[in-house]
């Protein structure tokens, strides 16, 4: 985890420097994931409103203050490939199961999919631009207090990609 902050600093300092924009973003992940499948914003949204559809096991890999502000509706607040390898098997649930990992940008959840796939996990997907685009769209968003429409924005350098009528923090 330690390397990933670590990069996600540099990538940060470097994007900050240089522009964000999606484009390099995604050039960034494929890149570097490139056994990393994606499935869009619209895709996961349609199978949250299907009424017969059975959801993945949809998994938060931020850190908990970027979860708190808002996340997905029944997602789990995993950081790491090891956490969630972990509670695969406390549910008694095969490599086979169907993960669909997202962040704010999609990169570290990008990190984390190639981990479980090198652990053999065969049915691992990353949210395209993740909770950002999810939050940009409008799509639904929820905390502990309820539906919310506010994401917290990573950094500067990563804020550019989301609205900034949306930005927030937690709570100290």
């Amino acid at each position: 985890m330690i390397k990933l902050i670590a990069a996600a600093s540099v990538s940060s300092f470097f994007f900050g420097l240089f522009g964000v924009s999606w484009k390099s973003v995604d050039g960034k992940i494929e890149r570097e994931f490139p056994s990393v499948q994606t499935v869009s914003t619209d895709v996961l949204l349609m199978r949250y409103e299907a009424a017969d559809a059975k959801l993945p096991i949809i998994i938060d890999v931020r850190e908990i203050g970027e979860f708190r502000v808002s996340h997905l509706d029944e997602a789990l607040h995993l950081e790491s490939a090891e956490a969630i390898f972990d509670v695969i098997a406390e549910r008694g649930l095969s490599k086979d199961t169907e993960i669909i990992l997202y962040c704010s940008v999609g990169y570290r959840s990008a990190s984390v999919a190639a981990d479980l796939k090198e652990r053999g996990f065969t049915q691992v997907l990353n949210l395209e631009h993740s909770l950002f685009e999810w939050a940009n769209k409008g799509y639904p968003m929820t905390s502990s207090s309820g539906s919310t429409d506010k994401v917290h924005p990573f950094n500067k350098a990563w804020s550019v990609l989301v609205d900034e009528a949306l930005h927030a923090y937690p709570d100290k």
